[in-house]
């Protein structure tokens, strides 16, 4: 079409007039120096950001903002725990401090790993966001090895010696009961070293640690065995020889010493004690 000049055009869409060339409208800046410069693209570039922000511009705002929203949240649908036998899923959950609808992007899986290996039972923890909407968490609880008495108080520990809980130990009476200070660390040794006499093992209700430095075994008979502080191994497999040869434990003794190396000494129920010399019958 051909302009008519002084005559401003229409609008070929809506029929209004149009404005006229930007030389003839736009105000001129007079730009000096170069921080003129830099002050006028600043104040360009704040406008166009303006008119983005602000939905004026048809490829900005609006559709940036819906698009941002509409992938900003992953509603978690599906939590997984696996590897908890003692632990008790309720205390799982809390610990996880995660539910349904959460948003996935929200969750920091070593704040979750941290809070769960602070429970009693767990050992260790991994905790994986399977995207888009499962959080999956893998435990490994303690194993229980020993019950430990101290001060009227009963824990499970493992078998480092590390406590694990004093609920429900009654549910584990089937393991070794050591007793005193101390005998956390060293349990492991000496039920070890038991376990290579089963007959012994077998009569030991309990082992007391003595001054932290040795042990006696408490049979469930009453009779009391004095272990030394070295050479155990060595001891239990003279009062295995006697209890063999002699049916010791089924007499009324009250105790017997193996302390010493070179002999034992036998102290009847109510009588007085006798020595016995390393290869001697009683």
């Amino acid at each position: 079409m051909r302009q008519v000049k002084g005559k401003p055009r229409r609008s070929a869409q809506r029929g209004r007039p149009e404005p006229a060339p930007a030389a003839d409208w736009m105000p001129k800046i007079r730009l000096r120096s170069p921080a003129m410069i830099g002050a006028g693209a600043f104040l360009m570039l704040a406008a166009g950001a303006g008119l983005v922000q602000g939905g004026h511009l048809g490829f900005g705002g609006g559709a940036t903002e819906a698009s941002q929203e509409a992938f900003a949240w992953y509603p978690i649908e599906e939590i997984l725990a696996a590897g908890h036998y003692h632990t008790r899923r309720k205390d799982l959950l809390a610990a996880i401090a995660v539910k349904p609808g959460d948003d996935m992007m929200e969750v920091d899986p070593d704040e979750v790993r941290a809070r769960v290996e602070a429970l009693d039972w767990i050992e260790s923890a991994k905790v994986a966001r399977l995207w888009p909407a499962t959080l999956q968490v893998q435990v490994v609880e303690k194993e229980p090895y020993a019950i430990w008495q101290s001060k009227g108080v009963s824990w499970l520990i493992d078998r480092k010696g590390t406590p694990i809980t004093k609920d429900g130990v009654g549910e584990f009476a089937g393991l070794p009961l050591v007793v005193g200070e101390g005998a956390p660390q060293h349990a492991a040794e000496l039920v070890e070293i038991l376990k290579r006499f089963p007959a012994i093992q077998r009569l030991t209700k309990a082992s007391v640690r003595v001054g932290d430095r040795r042990w006696d075994l408490h049979l469930k008979s009453g009779i009391q065995v004095r272990l030394p502080e070295d050479g155990v191994e060595d001891a239990l497999q003279r009062l295995t020889v006697l209890e063999q040869e002699q049916k010791i434990f089924e007499r009324d003794i009250e105790s017997v010493d193996l302390r010493l190396p070179d002999r034992l000494v036998i102290k009847p129920r109510g009588g007085a004690a006798q020595s016995v010399a390393r290869g001697e019958s009683t």
